[in-house]
């Protein structure tokens, strides 16, 4: 049965009233709600952004795994970069919306497209093919850098969580700040939700994220692995980019993966093979 959220249909009338609600919001599983009344009671406008240029070098690479639909690895490019219109709601996308979802290592790679099928199912061993580029042209990212929980594992993180907040400081008036500061951790432990009972428990995180990519300024959003433990980072890019030569193939690998039976524990993941040639759209093995 789809309910409304009882009380909260009117917009929250001062800063303590507001963190009480996103309180209450956080500890909310979205799955009986009307995705309407969660936008209202989130309370979310526009805001500021902040953009980090995600620097072309030698060694900045970006991977992407994808489960295999048997033991063989894909042979097509345009199979595996991107999703143009997935039928779901996920982290930082919308249904139709077209996404390319990537991390900043392999491993990460493959235990978050192993994640949904984990928590799902009793499957714990994966054969995937896990494609490895290399930026070539300078990438305009936002950075969820503001959940508390993500900050504790020691990434470096919190130092874009400082720079930011310090910029906000100069900015804004002490209760405008407070704001803020509200709404972007509100927002941050949403992208860092780790207790997931259905796909609409991702919609505030998506909605942003969409209404950010639709920016011609903003090219994607880096955020913390909720499958790595918040040690490495995702990335939620357009897909234009790849179709404009922001990103070159380097490397594609065919890749098993155990999981433990608790399968927070760091997995075993093995390579099969490699390849680097390619030929159009094939992926030559």
């Amino acid at each position: 049965m789809v309910k409304n959220i009882k009380g909260l249909a009117k917009q929250p009338n001062s800063n303590r009233h507001l963190a009480k609600r996103f309180k209450l919001l956080n500890r909310l599983s979205f799955g009986s709600y009307k995705e309407k009344t969660i936008i209202k009671a989130s309370g979310l406008k526009k805001m500021p952004y902040d953009l980090h240029d995600v620097e072309v070098t030698d060694s900045n690479c970006i991977f992407r795994a994808i489960i295999n639909d048997n033991t063989s690895p894909f042979n097509s490019i345009n199979r595996i970069k991107y999703n143009p219109s997935p039928s779901y709601i996920s982290r930082a996308n919308m249904k139709g919306q077209g996404i390319a979802y990537y991390t900043c290592d392999l491993d990460i790679s493959v235990i978050e497209a192993c994640r949904d099928k984990l928590r799902n199912s009793s499957d714990r061993e994966f054969y995937l093919t896990v494609s490895k580029w290399k930026i070539v042209k300078g990438v305009a990212v936002q950075i969820i850098c503001n959940s508390q929980k993500a900050q504790s594992v020691g990434t470096d993180l919190i130092e874009f969580c400082k720079a930011t907040n310090a910029k906000r400081r100069k900015d804004f008036k002490r209760k405008y700040y407070r704001t803020y500061s509200l709404k972007t951790r509100f927002i941050a432990d949403q992208y860092a939700k780790d207790d997931i009972a259905c796909e609409k428990d991702y919609i505030i995180s998506a909605i942003h994220s969409k209404t950010l990519l639709k920016s011609e300024k903003i090219d994607g959003v880096i955020y913390p692995s909720v499958g790595y433990m918040y040690k490495g980072f995702n990335y939620a890019i357009k897909p234009s980019l790849f179709d404009n030569s922001y990103f070159q193939l380097n490397e594609v690998a065919h890749v098993k993966v155990r999981f433990d039976k608790d399968f927070t524990k760091y997995p075993k993941i093995e390579v099969l093979k490699t390849t680097s040639t390619f030929s159009g759209d094939e992926i030559v093995w």
